[in-house]
């Protein structure tokens, strides 16, 4: 009886010493921005993302885990292998910049409308047509959830900030105006 009760707590302290030991520590913090370029109909060509791994704890090796393809360092010349989606970078300490390219379906869906003195048309109409532009962006935020929130199920989206630029030729377009934005 004695001999059991000292296996089960020695078989306690071996899985609980097990536990810590195998559970990853992470010594970083990391941020990503998302950049998506679209053609004239909101239809993505191309996502790009920038990623930050902030080394606090001045690590040597730092383990990740990415999507992302054509991974490149953008700010150093740290190396990293890469097995599936887990890349080990070689920090040295240092905090590792990079960017690559995701396949991945955006949580943001954005429809771009135009008009042509008030009525709707398409992009390829107002080419070379003189009159009052107007080109609308709509965002929707497809990343939702429900949760229980005072014990009843509420939905709600994860909070994204969207930022949309684009080049008009102010030489041909004037009186160039914008809602919710800054004009540069």
């Amino acid at each position: 009886m004695k001999n059991k009760i000292i296996s089960k707590i020695i078989a306690s302290i071996l899985l609980c010493t097990i536990l810590v030991y195998t559970t990853p520590v992470f010594a970083y913090s990391k941020d990503e921005t998302v950049y998506t370029k679209m053609n004239e109909k909101g239809e993505i060509y191309k996502t790009i993302v920038s990623t930050h791994l902030e080394n606090t704890d001045n690590e040597t090796i730092i383990n990740d885990i990415t999507n992302l393809l054509n991974i490149e360092n953008t700010n150093g010349d740290e190396s990293y292998t890469q097995e599936g989606n887990k890349i080990i970078w070689r920090a040295d300490g240092k905090d590792i910049y990079y960017q690559g390219e995701s396949q991945e379906k955006l949580p943001i869906e954005c429809t771009i409308t135009y008009e042509l003195n008030g009525e709707k048309v398409e992009c390829k109409d107002i080419i070379g047509k003189e009159g009052n532009v107007k080109i609308i962006l709509e965002y929707k935020n497809n990343d939702e959830h429900i949760t229980k929130i005072n014990n009843k199920e509420e939905k709600i989206y994860t909070p994204f900030v969207v930022i949309c630029g684009t080049i008009v030729d102010n030489t041909n377009n004037k009186n160039i105006n914008i809602t919710n934005g800054k004009i540069v």
